[in-house]
Formats: C-alpha cells, sequence, structure tokens
C-alpha cells in the first residue's frame, strides 16, 4: 500500500531526530571534485567546505595505466573538517589521465563523492600577469607590455581590457603576444589597463583564466595642471607595489598605480 505523502514528513523528521541526518546532508549538499592546477607549480583538489561536510574524506587518485593507487599526502583542512588535497609539482603529470576517489565512512555507511576522469592540462590556472609597462612610442601612440610567471610563454594567450575615465565600459581585445599597441589615444584623457593570461589551445583545453593584473593607469590626471605633453617615457607595475615612474621622466606626477 503507498504511503501517502502527508506522513513523509513527519517520518524524515523522525530520521534526523534518530541520527540518520548526518547521511541525508552528506548526499545532499556534497558538490563534485574540483582540481586546479596553479601555474604549474601545487595542484589543489576540493570537495566543498567545513560549512556544508559532516564528515572527513579521503582522497586517493592515480594515473590510468602508470601508477598505483596513493592517498593524499597533504590535506587541506578547516576547523578540522578536510574539504581538499594539496599536491605538490612533483605529484603532477599532465597529458596522462588523472583520477580520484573521494569517500568517508559515517555511521558504517560509505559516503563518496563523484569525480570525472580528468586531463592535468586543461586545468592549468597561470600566475597573473606582472611587470605591466606602457610606453609611449609616438605623439598618440602607446605600447603596453608584461611578463608572465608561468614557465611556457608560448603556451600563453592573453586578455587586455581598458577604458578611459570618459568610458562608461570596458573594452578587451586577445592577444597571442606580450605586447598590446593602442594606436590612438586622448591626452585629454587618462586609461586604466589589465591584463590576464590562460593556456591557449596548443597547450590545453581549458577556460581558466589567471587573475587580472594590478592596473596600470596612463594619462592626464585630472588635477593636473594643463596638458600632458609629447615625450618618451616608460611607467612600470609590479604586483603589489604601487607604479613608479623612471626618473627621467617629466611626467611623474601624471601616472597613477591602483
Amino acid at each position: 500500500m503507498a504511503v501517502p505523502g502527508a506522513f513523509l514528513v513527519p517520518i524524515l523528521l523522525l530520521l534526523l531526530l534518530c541520527g540518520l541526518g548526518p547521511y541525508l546532508v552528506a548526499a545532499r549538499d556534497q558538490s563534485e571534485v574540483e582540481c586546479v592546477v596553479f601555474n604549474e607549480e601545487y595542484m589543489t583538489c576540493t570537495w566543498g567546505n567545513s560549512e556544508t561536510l559532516t564528515a572527513n574524506y579521503s582522497l586517493y587518485y592515480w594515473y590510468e595505466n602508470r601508477s598505483p593507487v596513493v592517498e593524499c599526502k597533504h590535506y587541506l583542512q578547516d576547523r578540522g573538517i578536510r574539504f581538499g588535497c594539496h599536491f605538490n609539482q612533483s605529484e603532477i603529470i599532465q597529458f596522462q589521465p588523472f583520477r580520484v576517489l573521494v569517500n568517508a565512512s559515517l555511521g558504517g555507511r560509505t559516503l563518496k563523492i563523484p569525480s570525472e576522469r580528468m586531463e592535468l592540462q586543461d586545468l592549468v590556472k597561470p600566475g597573473t600577469p606582472v611587470n605591466l609597462t606602457i610606453h609611449n612610442m609616438s605623439s598618440n601612440q602607446l605600447q603596453l607590455t608584461w611578463t608572465s610567471p608561468y614557465p611556457k610563454a608560448q603556451c600563453l594567450e592573453h586578455a587586455v581590457k581598458y577604458k578611459s575615465n570618459k568610458d562608461t565600459g570596458w573594452t578587451e581585445h586577445q592577444v597571442k603576444g606580450d605586447t598590446f599597441s593602442f594606436p590612438s589615444v586622448d591626452y585629454e584623457k587618462y586609461y586604466t589597463f589589465y591584463v590576464r593570461s590562460k593556456i591557449n589551445s596548443y597547450c590545453g583545453s581549458t577556460k581558466l583564466w589567471s587573475e587580472w593584473s594590478v592596473p596600470v593607469v596612463w594619462g592626464s590626471n585630472s588635477t593636473s595642471k594643463g596638458a600632458v605633453e609629447s615625450s618618451n617615457h616608460t611607467l612600470s607595475v609590479t604586483a603589489g607595489a604601487p607604479a613608479t615612474l623612471r626618473e627621467h621622466s617629466p611626467y611623474k606626477n601624471s601616472y597613477v598605480g591602483v
């Protein structure tokens, strides 16, 4: 005989009070395992946080047709609850199918968090571009250059976004090299530039972009007296540090590192 729906709610509440609640919560709240390789220096695989996890899970990993099953050596924990695993550079192998098994035992019952077969070259997130430098190439042309901490420059593509103080939205361009030319500037404006990077299609298949760089700003400050004169000058910005102009530039007060 079918159980009427009206009786299901009190039954579920009774299960919660009797200690079966963790099974239901664990089964409901878990997300899939997410792995990210950071700049090819290390990798993390995470599966939740201390707010949603109700048991301490263990992670086991292996590379297909290459290595035995190994347990995580360095767990990530929050308030005593495991939510991820840290992998050293020596443990990362690209272009080899990678698999993980994440499970836990709770009250004699085995809980599992689902995961898919992964290719680690498709999970690389490059480091944030640094050393943004603006060169004034002529009376109305700028050139923006930068460097990346990622060790394989040929594997990167970049995005540059910019706007002036009079624009309402950002303009974004895809760039293959580490140079971006801005053909025409208005000396009555100042411009803000950001750069980010990701692995190109020749070295992987990923949608993971780096973080946006520290911004660099070029142009006439609204508090400056008169227009900026034409001259060759260079502005450099390093992540975490303010913008500084080389001492030979006469426009030191016209450039701001945000």
